[in-house]
């Protein structure tokens, strides 16, 4: 939603939940930007607090993943691809058990064509010429992700540093 997603995501929170408790949180913990990831986290860890719940993580990936695995039943694996900002994506494989490579950076014109089959994600800067499985990140699909890899600590995932420097 661009800027005031802080100010936004807990009334909205309320609002889906109404009079009701969860009784389990799951949460996105990244990789993505450094304070979304921080009021994702944050806000899922709040409520797990107060109602006495447990949270838990998975990485936006594995998420992605599992809505190609959904789309596309016969996918052994997929590349993710997810935008990274400063005109890079975020590339990991991810395997149809989700067992998952490392994450790496890799600007779009670095991608080689004719892969797209096995490719998802959701993209900003795109390569002319890729044609990618689109596959926004989208929480229905959290429960497909493989149970182990939907138990990470609901902590931060970053694959850089912040961008924010301390003053001298």
């Amino acid at each position: 939603i661009g800027r005031g997603h802080a100010e936004a995501l807990m009334p909205a929170i309320a609002a889906m939940m109404g009079d009701r408790r969860a009784g389990a949180i799951l949460v996105d913990i990244g990789p993505g930007s450094f304070t979304g990831i921080r009021i994702c986290t944050a806000a899922a860890r709040a409520p797990g607090l107060a109602w006495g719940v447990p949270v838990a993580g998975f990485e936006g990936g594995a998420l992605v993943a599992a809505q190609a695995f959904a789309d596309r039943c016969g996918l052994a694996g997929v590349t993710v691809l997810l935008d990274a900002g400063r005109a890079q994506l975020l590339r990991q494989q991810v395997a149809r058990d989700f067992s998952a490579g490392p994450i790496d950076t890799v600007a779009p014109a670095e991608l080689a064509i004719g892969a797209e089959e096995s490719t998802a994600g959701a993209m900003a800067p795109a390569s002319p010429g890729l044609r990618i499985h689109d596959c926004h990140p989208d929480a229905r699909f959290a429960l497909a992700i493989a149970p182990q890899r939907r138990a990470l600590p609901p902590q931060a995932l970053y694959v850089r540093p912040p961008d924010a420097v301390l003053p001298l």
